[in-house]
């Protein structure tokens, strides 16, 4: 919901039924009315339907119970108007939806194109793999079909959650088939599909490279914005472009010393459920997680703190791989942010410490501060060496002080012995002074 200035200024505070929400009507504040109606269909069919225009009174702070309901929320319903895809804090509860794994309703009130013309490039691919449900021709009939399509996926969610593990897991690979399915409508909408954007990623690598099992990452990279070039510009844009290329390049396990990309881990990235999917439709997939958590994860966003708070539970490769993509953002403020939250994870595989590691050589202290403790958190041996170095060495003492936390909390003899040394040549060192 998108605030005028005179009431995010105010305190407020969420007053609800039930402890938790089933729906989260996500909406600008010129639509009202029209989900107040939908929000009244909904609550008669017995279910839980949260909008902040009647669901908050004075108390607290309004971005904490919207962040909040949105985390705990089953579906997600996004009233999209031309004011409301334009509308920042719409968008930063859109990406908070999104990397939370709702299941996203969006429901148009305004013609497709004339949404998608006030839609930024994150919005757009984010909600291009959800089915569209329309109010724009007849009301009545239209909002009954979004009420009950809503229903049946609140009562799905209600079986799931009784469902034994391999049934949950056959869900969710037939959610993400029929994502994939939308994306692949939606794209055929737009663009002449040719071999490209059909055929699976094993087969582009041997079309393009052949045999070949290792090649130079820029020759990968020259390939792939040779075939993809206009899809590239039209969809991300030239500065979009290289941030999305240093993204699938970590996501390739390309070290910065090592540009070599091989076959395998090539594959690894367009292989889901099983299944080597095309590599168009994977870089999108990419993007619009990586664009959601940009969002979230800005330090303009209305969300931010609560996706601080709340990801941390998440603990799946999607949201840790992209923590792991915004520790290289151009923001200092977003890296720090990112160091944190990767650090609530509990993350602690060889690619996360490597890449925090990293972070205690950037030229900002707040970052070195946090990648200090972030590796303390998750009890990282390998990074003991470069924590002593900074303990010893940092100009900064906040820095200094945090490096000897995590040392203490990795434990351990190695760490142990550092600081027994470190400590005895410091006391030698004052009493010379003396």
């Amino acid at each position: 919901m998108a605030l005028h200035s005179n009431k995010t200024k105010g305190k407020l505070a969420l007053v609800s039924k039930k402890s938790k929400c089933e729906v989260m009507l996500s909406y600008d504040q010129e639509d009202t009315e029209v989900v107040k109606k939908l929000k009244d269909m909904i609550s008669k069919k017995g279910i839980h339907a949260w909008m902040a225009d009647t669901d908050v009174t004075a108390g607290t702070d309004i971005f904490n119970a919207i962040g909040r309901i949105i985390v705990d929320c089953k579906i997600f319903v996004f009233i999209m108007s031309t004011a409301s895809v334009s509308s920042k804090l719409c968008q930063d509860q859109l990406a908070l939806a999104y990397v939370s794994k709702k299941n996203i309703y969006p429901v148009q009130l305004n013609e497709r194109d004339d949404l998608l013309n006030h839609m930024d490039n994150g919005m757009k691919l984010q909600l291009a793999g959800f089915e569209w449900f329309s109010l724009c021709n007849n009301f009545e009939s239209e909002s009954k079909e979004v009420v009950d399509k809503v229903c049946e996926e609140i009562q799905s969610e209600l079986e799931a959650e009784k469902a034994d593990g391999s049934k949950q897991d056959l869900r969710k690979s037939l959610k993400r088939q029929k994502t994939l399915t939308n994306l692949n409508k939606s794209f055929q909408s737009k663009t002449k599909m040719s071999r490209l954007y059909l055929e699976d990623a094993s087969t582009y690598w041997n079309e393009c490279f052949g045999k070949e099992t290792i090649i130079d990452w820029e020759k990968f990279r020259n390939q792939l914005l040779k075939d993809f070039k206009e899809d590239f510009e039209e969809t991300f844009g030239e500065k979009d472009t290289e941030w999305l290329l240093s993204i699938l390049r970590r996501e390739m396990l390309i070290e910065t010393g090592d540009m070599m990309l091989n076959r395998e881990n090539y594959l690894a990235f367009c292989t889901l459920d099983d299944v080597v999917h095309p590599l168009w439709f994977r870089i999108q997939e990419q993007a619009r997680e990586s664009y959601a958590m940009r969002e979230v994860f800005s330090m303009d966003s209305s969300v931010r703190v609560q996706a601080i708070e709340n990801l941390g539970k998440y603990k799946s490769a999607t949201v840790i791989e992209a923590l792991l993509d915004l520790l290289t953002d151009n923001d200092v403020n977003i890296q720090a942010v990112a160091i944190i939250s990767l650090a609530r994870t509990g993350s602690n595989d060889i690619k996360t410490i490597v890449n925090l590691k990293k972070c205690l050589k950037s030229k900002d202290r707040v970052v070195r501060e946090a990648a200090c403790l972030a590796l303390g958190h998750v009890k990282a041996t390998q990074a003991v060496e470069a924590l002593v170095n900074l303990w010893r060495n940092d100009i900064i003492s906040n820095v200094r002080e945090a490096a000897l936390v995590a040392l203490k909390n990795i434990g351990g003899e190695k760490a142990e012995e550092a600081i027994r040394v470190t400590t005895v040549l410091e006391r030698e060192i004052r009493a010379l002074k003396a």
